[in-house]
């Protein structure tokens, strides 16, 4: 190949290259919910296997609006919770769901996610390397629920607390007392 050959080449390459990153620009501002759930997973991941419930607590408030989903959990009863009993109903049911997700961890396997599709308000991936489809709803930016093996983890909470709740003869004190 001569010199001008070479510089051809060359400047084809780079074209190709550039052409490539300004065109991946443009499709990482189209989902801002991406990276927040490969973070949030990352994250996640490495707090569940350090058994720390701590670790989890904090990948929670930071990728998670717990409060979303915790008004959700308990529905129109939320509203039976005022003043301090409600930050201490977040606070107490955020620990309570970080000991469940570590306690809970082995059921998700998996080293690495790929994004499948991506909306503003909904994330699809595949959990690799067993290709488990996982959804992620996003409000706001932040995470809302996560369907993992066609279930919503909210609907799954929601249940989980009206059965403690009744457990709990209805009396919300109990109820919060229930999740230490």
């Amino acid at each position: 190949m001569d010199g001008r050959t070479a510089l051809y080449v060359r400047g084809g390459v780079l074209f190709v290259f550039l052409l490539v990153v300004a065109l991946a620009a443009p499709a990482a501002e189209a989902c801002p919910g991406k990276s927040r759930v490969l973070r949030a997973t990352h994250e996640l991941m490495a707090a569940t296997r350090s058994g720390s419930p701590a670790a989890v607590r904090r990948v929670l408030y930071r990728h998670v609006d717990m409060r979303h989903v915790l008004n959700f959990a308990l529905g129109r009863d939320i509203r039976r919770i005022r003043g301090k009993a409600r930050e201490r109903y977040y606070r107490r049911a955020v620990d309570y769901t970080a000991r469940r997700l570590v306690q809970l961890a082995h059921l998700v396997r998996g080293t690495t996610l790929e994004v499948r599709r991506c909306s503003r308000s909904r994330v699809v991936t595949t959990l690799l390397p067993r290709g488990e489809r996982v959804v992620w709803k996003l409000r706001r930016g932040r995470i809302v629920d996560v369907n993992v093996r066609g279930i919503w983890m909210a609907y799954l909470l929601r249940s989980h607390f009206r059965r403690m709740l009744a457990e709990a003869d209805y009396n919300m004190r109990a109820f919060i007392a229930r999740l230490d």
